[in-house]
């Protein structure tokens, strides 16, 4: 699902069902369309063109979870009001809907980031937080909480970049340690390790791992791989 805004919906439309890559149009309105894309072995998309004003509320209707919006739809009729996609109504006044947060404050309730809307307690949350009560929304992880990564491969058996590359952009990156994890030749896939490559790779991890203590950074690659557990268990 893709949500757009445009003061032309139609040029939107029109264009977005002839454009490179459609092979069915499964139906097209003034505001929304439905096409396959030849991706793959085919991929639906569905479009829709909105106001500037209804941005918001059609993001987080379309965004969900049913269970989530089915109890926002009953604060609002608790209040008087009206939720759907077009908007947050009292009567035929439209008073929310440019932006998500506007509509949840328009609830008296603070933002839920989506990842949380699935009706186990983060609307009671909301509500909690917005009064300054305890016991209100949880932080959500964020790119800058992961400290590692421990599936990477590298080009050992296929991958682009050595380890060496690797481990410092993942320290660019703000990571204290990535996990080399790669394929063995029991996988039976192209350009997997034997017994004496890993041994070669994992020297090669200790002397990029030598280099990190010696210019004093906790940076650190940590050895694995891909292997099967056969039928004899071994």
């Amino acid at each position: 699902d893709i949500l757009i805004t445009s003061p032309n919906p139609k040029k939107v439309i029109d264009y977005f069902t002839v454009m490179p890559g459609v092979v069915k149009i499964w139906g097209k309105g003034p505001t929304k369309a439905s096409v396959r894309l030849s991706v793959g072995v085919g991929i639906d998309v569905d479009l829709r063109v909105l106001p500037n004003s209804q941005f918001g509320s059609a993001l987080q209707y379309f965004t969900g979870s049913k269970e989530h919006n089915i109890i926002l739809r009953k604060i609002a009729i608790d209040k008087g009001l009206k939720l759907n996609e077009y908007g947050l109504f009292r009567g035929p006044k439209m008073i929310a809907g440019r932006t998500e947060k506007e509509v949840y404050a328009a609830l008296k309730m603070d933002y839920i980031e989506p990842e949380l809307r699935e009706n186990q307690g983060e609307i009671e949350a909301a509500l909690r937080q917005a009064r300054g009560k305890p016991n209100g929304l949880p932080k959500i992880i964020g790119y800058k909480d992961i400290l590692g990564d421990l599936h990477c491969h590298s080009n050992w058996d296929g991958g682009n970049n050595s380890i060496e590359e690797m481990a410092k952009t993942a320290q660019k990156m703000g990571y204290q340690y990535i996990g080399i994890a790669d394929h063995t030749k029991f996988l039976r896939i192209e350009n997997g390790l034997n017994e004496k490559q890993l041994i070669e790779r994992n020297k090669e991890i200790d002397k990029i791992n030598k280099k990190f203590q010696a210019s004093g950074s906790k940076f650190q690659v940590l050895k694995g791989c891909e292997a099967n557990i056969m039928a004899d268990g071994s």
